[in-house]
């Protein structure tokens, strides 16, 4: 019992809020919360444009459909190149590109400042956590990456709200100034972060075992599989148990207002608003738990949690039970998602941290794409309501494969 104290105080010495560790979280919060932004913007200003729906849509389409096409890339390079340089030159595009929408553009080139966006996106995102993962001690990761998150929970509180009251005061221009604004301070916030990115990177480099060397050697070897340059071949485990569970999000995000108003539910985004604030509780506190009892105990009741909050919106008889599914959903994701996310990156090791971190988000990515597409279809069959049911068995599908893993030793 006292070696056990001991070395849960040895873990809690070890420090997450380090300076780099802040000012990388300052800067992504500014650049997360732009991206909320325009998130809510650019298709109202391309419909006020005279643009139809459908091309209003594609600005998200081109956007999300361009960050996901570069995600093997952006592992690949920030795992050879280094954290710094693919941190800074994906800042700079998606900075040049919000800079660009201050501008009267033409639709077709406001679809192609979203690709870029997109793509800067895509090359930022993967370089920013794989640098915390660095920053963090690998003993407190989960709950690291949990405090990393909080930082877009309030963004997508704080943004849409902001972009839409900037449109309404002063207009377009002038929202779109201040979305740009948050990412050229983020692409300054950046600039100090090189000497601390140059040390983990050195570390990285040194720690890298020899059997890797050995294992893409093709004289020894021969050449690898085209499928390990894109995925990890150990992030995909957790990745995978992630990719089942994000189909809940893709139901929410796709049928949940529509299902609610047929119910007589009026209001609906008050879901979203007690699954955030429940999103953020859990991200501040599920990583000590895990701390202390283990990722099985914050990933089961996690899963359970996003089961109960699926369950709950296909039975919600009003508006109370609908934010309750919400708040439940929000304490499940934020346990769930930290906790997969940093398994992924720690049985990858060091080396290729970048690769398992693009590995871990283009699952999620690919599982909302799907899962609108999926269960829209489903929902053309067995009607919108059991959409819900099928996400949930889904879901719990993941705590299922997640165990599996876990007793053949393959998440150690």
């Amino acid at each position: 019992m006292a070696d056990t104290r001991k070395a849960m105080a040895d873990v809690g010495r070890e420090r997450i809020f380090t300076f780099p560790f802040v000012l990388l979280m300052a800067a992504n919060g500014l650049l997360r919360t732009g991206t909320q932004m325009l998130i809510a913007l650019v298709p109202l200003y391309t419909l006020d444009q005279g643009a139809s729906p459908a091309v209003a849509g594609l600005t998200t389409t081109f956007y999300m459909m361009a960050a996901v096409m570069l995600r093997p890339l952006s592992g690949s390079l920030v795992d050879n190149r280094g954290r710094y340089a693919v941190m800074v030159v994906g800042s700079v595009l998606y900075c040049a590109a919000s800079g660009l929408y201050v501008l009267a553009l033409p639709v077709w080139a406001l679809l192609a400042a979203r690709a870029l966006q997109g793509v800067g996106f895509s090359l930022n995102g993967t370089a920013v956590m794989t640098l915390a993962t660095d920053l963090i001690p690998e003993r407190r990761m989960s709950e690291g990456i949990g405090y990393l998150g909080v930082e877009q929970t309030v963004a997508q509180l704080l943004g849409p709200w902001l972009a839409l009251e900037l449109r309404s005061a002063c207009g377009y221009r002038w929202a779109f100034a201040v979305a740009f604004g948050c990412g050229l301070v983020n692409v300054l916030l950046r600039i100090p972060l090189r000497s601390a990115a140059v040390r983990v990177d050195a570390r990285r480099v040194a720690a890298a075992p020899r059997r890797d060397v050995q294992d893409v050697d093709p004289a020894k070897r021969g050449a690898p599989p085209l499928w390990t340059r894109i995925v990890d071949r150990d992030a995909w485990r957790p990745a995978s148990v992630m990719f089942l569970l994000m189909f809940g999000t893709a139901g929410i995000n796709t049928f949940m207002a529509a299902y609610a108003l047929g119910r007589g539910i009026g209001n609906s985004g008050l879901f979203f608003v007690a699954s955030g604030l429940t999103l953020a509780v859990s991200r501040l506190t599920a990583g000590r738990i895990e701390r202390r009892w283990g990722t099985v105990w914050v990933l089961a009741p996690g899963i359970a949690l996003l089961v109960l909050g699926q369950v709950g919106v296909w039975w919600c008889p009003n508006l109370w039970v609908l934010m309750l599914a919400g708040a439940l959903y929000g304490l499940g994701m934020g346990a769930a998602q930290p906790t997969l996310n940093a398994l992924a990156v720690l049985v990858a090791g060091r080396e290729r941290r970048g690769r398992a971190n693009s590995t871990f988000f283009m699952a999620m990515d690919l599982s909302q794409a799907v899962g609108a597409v999926g269960l829209g279809a489903v929902a053309g069959v067995i009607g919108t309501g059991r959409v819900f049911l099928v996400a949930a068995a889904l879901t719990a599908t993941s705590l299922a494969v997640y165990l599996t893993f876990r007793a053949r030793s393959r998440l150690a």
